[in-house]
């Protein structure tokens, strides 16, 4: 196999986990990232962003002298290929912000070794690379480069498994030297590499995000209808997923609402890529209008229980994006307590993995370490992230913990097969669809 020396270009969560992994592969990698701070707690062991096995990755690569971090740009003079694994901004309107990386190459076009390989990881708008190539040509005409787009298809919380065991690698390259070449750096994983061209691999990226916003939105639709006329949406989704043509691992878990902005960024850059080719898209604008209602839901489902909201105490558990992870980033609970907020409730929080001190940067609401704690006195409890450690909690203890009418809200389905147990216990059961 050969081995390649690899600059791996912003060290958030995407270049973590490819900076480690590339390493683990076999390759010389340099993580770089202008922010010294992370840099620092790189060299110590620490990244940005737990993920499981990464502490330990990076440890072992480092020791083997193949990983090593920097924050100086002048590094990319010595590497063979640069990958650029900037987690790309999106605004709170789901819109992507490109700044870091047009910032990086108005000082890197100039640092870039002849014949080098630019590969393009970060969520970038169908087009990007077409114009990233035509800046690099201007700015440097003399420079022969070649560029290719991967895009990522890393799982918050299960990014190193992701990394390690990909379906596919879809690789977007005009020659098939640059395929190759991509081929080899990937070889130990034994997996399936798509060539195409740059913009299907771009636009590849933009589908898939929207088509499982998509799945979403549809069945979001479909558990209405179910709690409208007395159908069960987790019965509904267990005939569907039992169809081939559909399958077990579709995106059709009833909730109340997608969060993180990824899929709304997609949805958002195929909206506005389509509407400057003069293209309606009614099915991506009515999935990203339907998840917008759904936020609204929490606070519906709990007045309708409550009667109104003013001055009830509310627990609410799971702030994370998504279990696995601390990243707070764009989670669902962060735009749902606002809206309990804002009808009087008093909303109490708890997370298994969730810094204290980001939370109370977040939201201005109590965090408690302990469920039972965090659940006393409140007339509800609000299930929002499915962690697994929710699973292990003493829900008779739980029970005891709260005021009538002891709600148990149940905002994606996950103690679905535990209702019996818990209305017996003496809950109030709310769940999605149902």
């Amino acid at each position: 196999m050969k081995k390649y020396t690899i600059a791996v270009v912003g060290l958030w969560h995407l270049g973590e986990i490819f900076s480690a992994g590339l390493a683990e592969l076999g390759h010389t990698v340099i993580g770089i990232d202008s922010d010294k701070k992370i840099v620092a707690n790189f060299q110590k062991g620490i990244p940005p962003l737990a993920e499981h096995g990464l502490a330990e990755l990076i440890k072992k690569n480092t020791g083997k002298k193949r990983l090593s971090f920097s924050s100086k740009l002048e590094e990319l003079k010595n590497c063979d290929i640069v990958w650029l694994a900037f987690d790309t901004l999106v605004t709170k309107q789901d819109e992507v912000d490109l700044k870091l990386i047009w910032n990086f190459f108005e000082i890197a076009t100039l640092l870039l070794k002849q014949n080098s390989l630019i590969v393009v990881s970060s969520q970038v708008p169908i087009g990007i690379c077409q114009k990233i190539q035509e800046f690099i040509h201007e700015k440097r005409p003399e420079l022969f480069f070649d560029l290719a787009y991967v895009p990522e298809n890393l799982q918050l919380g299960q990014a190193v498994k992701s990394f390690f065991e990909p379906k596919r690698i879809v690789v977007g390259a005009a020659k098939k030297t640059v395929i190759k070449k991509i081929e080899e750096i990937f070889t130990p994983l034994h997996t399936i590499i798509l060539p195409m061209k740059i913009a299907s691999a771009e636009l590849s990226k933009h589908a898939l995000n929207s088509f499982l916003a998509t799945s979403l939105s549809f069945i979001y639709d479909i558990a209405d209808v179910a709690e409208a006329y007395g159908a069960d949406v987790v019965e509904v989704t267990r005939a569907l997923r039992s169809d081939e043509r559909i399958g077990q691992g579709a995106y059709l878990d009833a909730s109340i609402g997608f969060s993180g902005g990824t899929l709304a960024r997609d949805l958002k850059i195929l909206l506005k890529k389509a509407s400057d080719a003069q293209i309606d898209l009614p099915v991506i604008s009515g999935v990203f209008k339907k998840n917008k209602v759904r936020r609204d839901l929490a606070a519906k489902y709990l007045t309708e229980h409550l009667k109104n909201l003013q001055g009830k105490k509310i627990a609410v558990f799971g702030l994370t994006y998504k279990s696995g992870t601390a990243t707070l980033r764009r989670a669902l609970a962060l735009e749902i307590i606002p809206k309990l907020l804002a009808a009087g409730a008093i909303v109490r929080t708890h997370d298994p993995m969730a810094n204290p001190e980001e939370v109370k940067k977040a939201l201005p609401v109590e965090f408690f370490t302990d469920p039972y704690d965090c659940a006393r006195g409140c007339q509800a409890v609000v299930i929002v992230t499915n962690w697994s450690e929710f699973k292990k909690l003493d829900l008779k203890k739980l029970k005891s913990c709260l005021k009538s009418p002891f709600l148990f809200f149940d905002t994606r389905n996950f103690f679905y097969e535990q209702e019996e147990v818990i209305l017996r216990i003496g809950f109030t059961y709310i769940g999605i669809g149902r």
